[in-house]
């Protein structure tokens, strides 16, 4: 067994002494002096008599409004630590005067935009709601159930109490209406119908009613799992549903024929696939697993699956024995024994006999019956008990490898790979379609473009090539040649590329403008989001192995250009990555104390991570934290340490909830390798500020208490994430916007600024100027010190 460490977003008294350098000052002192010289005499001998006064008056003057710039700077800080969301804004509508007028004056500006900004913002939710409100009114009375619900979910997103928009008068007739479609759809065997109704019908209920939400989420687990089964063991049937779905979506779209190539795709799953193996993954999850749940779970979420399995009649399409009603039963009749026998035991009673004992019972029932390959069986079996953990105890990152999968994981967990850096995958014609080459990858370097198709690689038909084939085709080691054969859509004949395959870097680490690429595709960075007052920007996708040292280098780098006075590190839409990457960053801003430490099913702690004092390099920098509902895992142990600590202000949104620890099992056999990705542990960070005990991040099932609550909550409606994240990524895709005749320009980031489509990155970059302008101001006033020391004395 290793340890799987991947834990699965700125007086009118004074205004003449800034306006008027401060030696003209001293001076006019002097020369009033030496004029009551004639009066007094003796003072005429010493006329710097006179100006220790002036200065000292005027100093004393610039002193107190650096104290108060100070006082001001530190009421902004502490307010947003503290959580004071109110006090924030109340400080930053009274920026005080400042010798350093242009921060002053460019802060007051933001903060007048911001509420500008804000000001529109709830005019136009105000506006949006009403909109879609009657759009659900209008679509409900034309029948149209699908489009009603999404208008439905869309009102629910934009106001502020979820379940009051439950109780409207039309909710109750829609969700009526939409149940009996979704049981018209589900007799008829459309699923896709049936998957999208339930989907929405779960989404409602998220919040106001726990029951319905269950309820229909366990709905939408079976119709999601038969989908599934048709797309691996039937994909002409799921060919049939999709084309009709689109013809009702888009008639007026052709859609493609089905490439009978990739009729016998399924089988490859199958493969290496045996009952020892699915033994062996079973025996440790019941003995290891986090939940404490036993054998119970495992076979009975075995047996759901078998059952659904042998009632998607429309797989008969390469298992004739499910076509026949007859022999379907005998396979349905031997699970429903077993789960009769199951609910007469104690759970506690189920054990690896009992599983031996059901898996025998269905694999006799299945040869007098459908006959089935027991392949299919093992690894059906095998996917619904893992999947019953899932919905016992809200866990999604338990998984058994199979062989077929094998390969790619193990590749994710790399991080990175050899090839030639594209994403692929099947289009609608199930021909191999390039999503898009990696930025400064050797695919992007010769040419290659997003939705090519690749036709041939190194001559040879791509035509009836699983994904897995077309990988081990276009990987291969570093140094050698590969070619592909690609067709563009507006060329008439194929084109041939050829490319030298490398080591694939998956940069993790990403600044505010991306100026260019080197020669070797690595990007350059403009890492400043407000370089006036030296406001860096890091945007980290995930926790990989490279990560803390690129975030180091950056900082670096950003020194050298100018004073760094304060980061925002946007950890949004970060699914997470390694538990040490996590811990490095955490330390970075650390001195001393618990970063994360584990825990086992018992509540005991196994392992502790704390802070080490000579790695707490960036332990004065002022730093913002930005999270959402996309953040999780290695971002929640940064968000959380960093908030408990007291050592960063922490804005945004709830984050995931994602605080579970996977180990991987090997369960395979002579035959083929595989394994088991368990969850065997919890990851709990220290307790904050009024709190004594560590804090469990993971979401469990009926809490409302999980993950990372920001300090300040800056919430964001689905139309600005949507504007900011693909103004963010078509940002940053310098080859795609290379300026010509019929080609609009790239896309300005700081669009997310000016436009107002980032309320959290706007508030965030606000109260990093205002504790900034402490710094400037202070740097200011030695500044004007030292020109009033250095200039002319009069005599």
């Amino acid at each position: 067994m290793r340890q799987f460490q991947t834990l699965t977003q700125f007086g009118a008294l004074l205004t003449g002494v800034v306006r008027t350098p401060l030696s003209r000052i001293v001076q006019s002192g002097a020369v009033l002096a030496g004029a009551g010289a004639l009066a007094i005499g003796l003072l005429a001998t010493t006329p710097a008599a006179a100006r220790p006064f002036a200065a000292s008056a005027t100093a004393r003057v610039l002193d107190e409004r650096g104290e108060e710039v100070g006082r001001w700077s530190d009421s902004v800080w502490n307010a947003a630590k503290s959580g004071d969301l109110t006090a924030v804004e109340k400080a930053l509508n009274a920026v005080p005067e400042a010798l350093a007028t242009d921060n002053a004056k460019v802060l007051r500006e933001l903060v007048a935009l911001r509420t500008q900004h804000a000001d529109e913002g709830a005019k136009t939710r105000d506006a949006d709601r009403e909109k879609a409100l009657g759009s659900l009114k209008e679509n409900l009375a034309k029948g149209e159930v699908t489009k009603a619900l999404t208008d439905a979910v869309r009102l629910q997103t934009l106001s502020d109490d979820w379940a009051a928009v439950l109780t409207i008068p039309e909710m109750a007739e829609l969700v009526k209406v939409a149940e009996t479609r979704q049981a018209e759809a589900d007799a008829a065997g459309d699923f896709l119908v049936a998957q999208e109704i339930l989907f929405r019908l779960r989404t409602l209920f998220e919040e106001g009613d726990a029951q319905a939400f269950r309820r229909y989420g366990a709905m939408l687990d079976t119709v999601n799992k038969r989908i599934m089964l048709l797309a691996q063991y039937a994909p002409r049937e799921l060919w049939r549903l999709r084309k009709a779905y689109a013809e009702r979506v888009e008639p007026e779209r052709e859609f493609p024929a089905f490439n009978e190539a990739f009729a016998n795709d399924w089988k490859e799953a199958l493969e290496g696939v045996s009952k020892g193996m699915l033994t062996s993954a079973l025996t440790t999850a019941a003995n290891d697993h986090i939940s404490s749940g036993g054998w119970e779970p495992l076979v009975t979420g075995g047996l759901r699956a078998v059952r659904v399995l042998a009632t998607t009649e429309a797989l008969k399409e390469n298992f004739e024995g499910l076509a026949d009603p007859a022999r379907r039963s005998v396979l349905v009749d031997a699970v429903t024994r077993a789960e009769e026998g199951l609910a007469r035991m104690n759970r506690d009673q189920v054990g690896r006999p009992q599983y031996n004992a059901v898996l025998r019972e269905i694999l006799t029932a299945n040869a007098a019956g459908p006959a089935l390959r027991e392949e299919v069986l093992y690894r059906e079996f095998g996917d619904g008990a893992i999947e019953e953990l899932s919905k016992r105890f809200e866990d999604e990152y338990t998984q058994i490898i199979w062989p077929d999968q094998l390969r790619r994981f193990e590749q994710m967990i790399k991080g990175n790979f050899v090839g030639v850096g594209i994403m692929i995958r099947h289009d609608d014609r199930r021909d191999i379609q390039v999503v898009n080459p990696l930025e400064g990858s050797p695919a992007s370097r010769s040419g290659v473009k997003s939705d090519d198709r690749i036709l041939a690689v190194d001559g040879k038909s791509t035509v009836g090539w699983t994904l897995n084939k077309a990988v081990d085709s276009i990987t291969g080691p570093a140094g050698q040649n590969v070619r592909l054969t690609v067709k563009r859509d507006g060329l008439e004949e194929p084109i041939e590329i050829t490319m030298v395959r490398e080591e694939i870097k998956i940069r993790s680490v990403n600044g505010w403008w991306k100026k260019a690429l080197d020669e070797k595709g690595v990007p350059v960075w403009d890492w400043f989001v407000a370089p006036e007052s030296g406001i860096g920007y890091v945007r980290l996708s995930s926790f990989n192995d490279d990560s803390f040292a690129d975030f180091l280098s950056a900082v670096r780098q950003m020194r050298r250009e100018r004073p760094l006075r304060g980061v925002v590190l946007d950890l949004r839409h970060n699914p997470g990555g390694l538990l040490k990457s996590a811990v490095d960053f955490s330390n970075a801003f650390i001195e001393r104390g618990r970063i994360v430490a584990g825990q086992d099913r018992n509540g005991r702690q196994v392992w502790a991570m704390g802070a080490e004092s000579p790695r707490a390099v960036l332990k004065d920098l002022p730093v913002v934290v930005l999270v959402n509902q996309g953040s999780a895992s290695a971002s929640e142990i940064v968000a959380g340490a960093l908030k408990a600590h007291d050592a960063a202000v922490v804005l945004g949104e709830r984050t995931f909830g994602k605080g579970s620890v996977q180990t991987v099992h090997p369960c395979g056999d002579q035959r083929a390798d595989a394994q088991l990705k368990l969850t065997t542990q919890y990851y709990v960070l220290p307790p904050g500020p009024g709190e004594t005990e560590p804090r469990l991040v993971h979401k469990r099932p009926g809490s409302s208490d999980y993950g990372v609550l920001p300090d300040l909550v800056v919430k964001m409606t689905p139309e600005q994430i949507e504007k900011s994240v693909t103004l963010r990524q078509n940002a940053d895709v310098i080859e795609e916007w290379k300026a010509t005749a019929d080609q609009r320009p790239r896309p300005d980031v700081a669009e997310l600024l000016s436009s107002g489509i980032d309320p959290q990155l706007e508030l965030a970059v606000l109260i990093l100027k205002a504790k900034a302008l402490k710094d400037i101001e202070s740097a200011a006033q030695a500044n004007a010190a030292k020109q009033e020391a250095a200039a002319p004395k009069g005599g």
